[in-house]
């Protein structure tokens, strides 16, 4: 399928690694130049070299997305590298370790929704009006099923998630007759470098963890990527303020 993407400019931001870089690689097969935003300088470069040897322009930037002022730097970057982005994929990183909440500090717990929630609200407001320019854009969110189920020791981390599926509902009705979209992506287990260091190499682990979902399989981040590409493409408009399960059932047997 023609997913109609050549020459869009894509911003991935937590591109680094995992689910966000298989989603700028993905973007990149498709026609898109990509600009991948991340912390971490070395394996951001180390993406941006693979989106090149796609054959499509890629722009590294290191910044704290939750930051305005680190991140309107690096979007001023992006546009004079490669043009304003149209496309923006909200792979913001996911500060969650098992905790309950009566555990957690204040400023622990304002600094996990800062980067887990409200950094994907300051990237959305910077980069919306590029796209309302362009009467063209695509807003995609990675959230959680645990946003709907709950996860023990995750309080935050579902508030965090399920504030991401309420922001893309009111993005929808806001900027959807201005030709912007804007979805959710709510993953279950994904068989991630995270996922393998969670496990911990344990195979009996992992095995129950499969044989828990309707699949019998984990994704792949490249799963993950693809279908995040075509809700991309400008033929994905009808999809707008969709919250969409993509946890190969995970949720239906409780694993979650």
């Amino acid at each position: 399928m023609n997913l109609d993407l050549t020459n869009k400019v894509a911003l991935v931001v937590g591109a680094s690694r995992g689910v966000g870089r298989a989603v700028a690689l993905s973007l990149a097969r498709e026609g898109c130049d990509v600009a991948v935003l991340a912390r971490s300088r070395e394996p951001l470069e180390a993406a941006a070299a693979e989106v090149r040897a796609l054959g499509r322009k890629a722009s590294a930037q290191t910044c704290d997305v939750a930051d305005s002022k680190s991140l309107s730097a690096a979007l001023d970057a992006v546009r004079a590298e490669l043009g304003p982005p149209t496309i923006v994929v909200l792979s913001v990183a996911a500060l969650w370790t098992p905790k309950k909440l009566h555990l957690h500090e204040p400023a622990e717990a304002r600094a996990l929704l800062e980067t887990d929630f409200f950094s994907a609200i300051e990237v959305c407001r910077q980069t919306l009006p590029d796209m309302m320019t362009a009467r063209f854009g695509r807003i995609v969110a990675l959230s959680s099923i645990a946003a709907r189920t709950g996860i023990s020791g995750g309080a935050l981390y579902a508030a965090a998630k399920a504030g991401l599926e309420g922001l893309v509902r009111g993005l929808a009705v806001d900027y959807s007759r201005r030709g912007v979209s804007a979805v959710a992506l709510a993953l279950g287990f994904v068989d991630s470098e995270r996922f393998k260091g969670r496990t911990g190499g344990d195979e009996a682990w992992r095995r129950k963890l499969e044989d828990a979902t309707a699949t019998r399989k984990i994704p792949s981040v490249e799963e993950v990527a693809d279908f995040v590409t075509v809700l991309c493409s400008p033929k994905s408009a009808a999809l707008t303020g969709s919250v969409i399960e993509l946890s190969a059932g995970a949720q239906l047997n409780n694993l979650w």
